[in-house]
């Protein structure tokens, strides 16, 4: 169903102009405009307001696109028009105070702030190290293998191998940090970072520094604007990242409906 006063958007010509006004802070959107997410997501509109319900590859269920840097308070509230169509599990990011505004409709499993960080100083970045593997498919089962060790810390699923983005470190054989791309735009030129895990028992070597620079690495010259999210009270990260030369762009909010 439509809400009220909203349409169907169809092309994504549109939203491309519209997202393009803050490309640092809309890179998952911009990404998402493209195969192989647009065909089978939903997007909507009412004024300067936008909200994508995306369709995940592999049949891996769906994500809520809220965050808006020109109308957060429409954004809101076209997320609130839309909370029937949404299934419990739903995960939606949108502006802050998205969970006081779902709560009276819906329940909440959990909600918190998050940060978009954009990478400004790619001096920072350093050399690449001799430690660092790059991984493709081939490496999948491993990957998952890592991802396993503490379920819903990072996310990641297959499909995003695909994107050539993927490195890794190993010691005695066995993975024990990664990190890559969630998503990834050339025509864009943008990139989402994700996926950065460091296996518990290897923390404090610099492995997630690693990582991370390690995939700016492999992006090379792909695209122009690289970014990632971090929950705003993961300090320890947001140290990491700001020492590689990310800076905070955006605070927005996340929450799942239970």
């Amino acid at each position: 169903m439509i809400p009220p006063g909203a349409t169907r958007v169809d092309d994504p010509a549109p939203l491309v102009a519209h997202y393009c006004e803050d490309r640092a802070v809309h890179i998952y959107a911009l990404a998402d405009l493209e195969p192989p997410f647009w065909e089978p997501s939903r997007w909507y509109q009412r004024g300067d307001a936008v909200v994508g319900i995306v369709s995940l590859p592999g049949g891996e269920g769906a994500a809520v696109y809220g965050v808006s840097t020109i109308d957060p308070e429409g954004a809101l509230a076209l997320v609130v028009d839309l909370l029937d169509e949404l299934p419990s599990g739903q995960l939606i990011t949108a502006p802050t105070g998205l969970a006081a505004a779902v709560t009276p409709h819906r329940a909440v499993a959990w909600s918190g702030p998050h940060l978009r960080y954009a990478l400004r100083d790619r001096s920072c970045i350093g050399s690449r190290s001799a430690a660092l593997v790059d991984l493709g498919p081939d490496d999948l089962e491993e990957l998952r293998d890592l991802y396993a060790v503490e379920p819903g810390a990072a996310f990641f699923l297959p499909h995003m191998l695909g994107d050539d983005t993927f490195v890794g470190v190993r010691k005695g054989g066995e993975l024990v940090a990664a990190a890559g791309t969630h998503v990834l735009s050339i025509d864009h030129g943008v990139a989402a970072i994700g996926g950065v895990y460091t296996r518990p028992e290897h923390r404090g070597e610099g492995l997630g520094s690693m990582v991370t620079s390690g995939v700016v690495h492999r992006l090379g010259g792909r695209v122009a604007t690289i970014g990632l999210n971090v929950a705003e009270g993961n300090n320890a990260a947001r140290r990491v990242y700001e020492r590689l030369g990310f800076e905070s762009v955006w605070r927005y909010e996340e929450c799942e409906l239970a």
